[in-house]
């Protein structure tokens, strides 16, 4: 069976920007938690959870067999969350976070070419996640 350019390297970019987010979030969440004081409860929690988005997002390409069978809209979630950190941490550790939040954004669309998957409504999942992100960060941040 003869595998069509188009969607070899979908793949192959979706395996590079992946490992990039992946990457990223977790040398970010390493650097920034050393640099640190007191991490407990924050912003330890939100190393920890940088760190599990970017390998999630990682295993969700490496564990995928079909393109069709896994759920497209994961790559989409990270971003969106990643964009929470990105806005919310403006002037400390969002700007170090844009390439995940790029590559992560890649691997989404990269997913949905493959899937045939709805981009507008993904986009819109995005958007959602960001705001869940982003009033959970708030609601922490009120609570402590």
């Amino acid at each position: 069976m003869k595998v069509q350019w188009p969607s070899q390297a979908a793949g192959v970019g979706e395996w590079v920007a992946a490992l990039i987010g992946a990457v990223n979030c977790v040398l970010v969440s390493a650097i920034f938690a050393q640099s640190q004081g007191d991490l407990f409860p924050f912003p330890g929690l939100y190393f920890v959870q940088l760190a599990l988005v970017g390998v999630l997002v990682l295993a969700f390409v490496v564990a995928r067999s079909r393109p069709k069978t896994r759920w497209p809209a994961l790559p989409w979630v990270a971003a969106g969350i990643m964009l929470a950190f990105v806005v919310l941490g403006g002037f400390s550790i969002g700007p170090f976070l844009i390439p995940a939040f790029l590559a992560f954004l890649v691997t989404g669309v990269l997913v949905d070419v493959q899937t045939g998957a709805a981009l507008a409504r993904h986009i819109g999942l995005l958007i959602v996640a960001a705001v869940i992100q982003g009033a959970l960060m708030a609601l922490a941040i009120l609570i402590t």
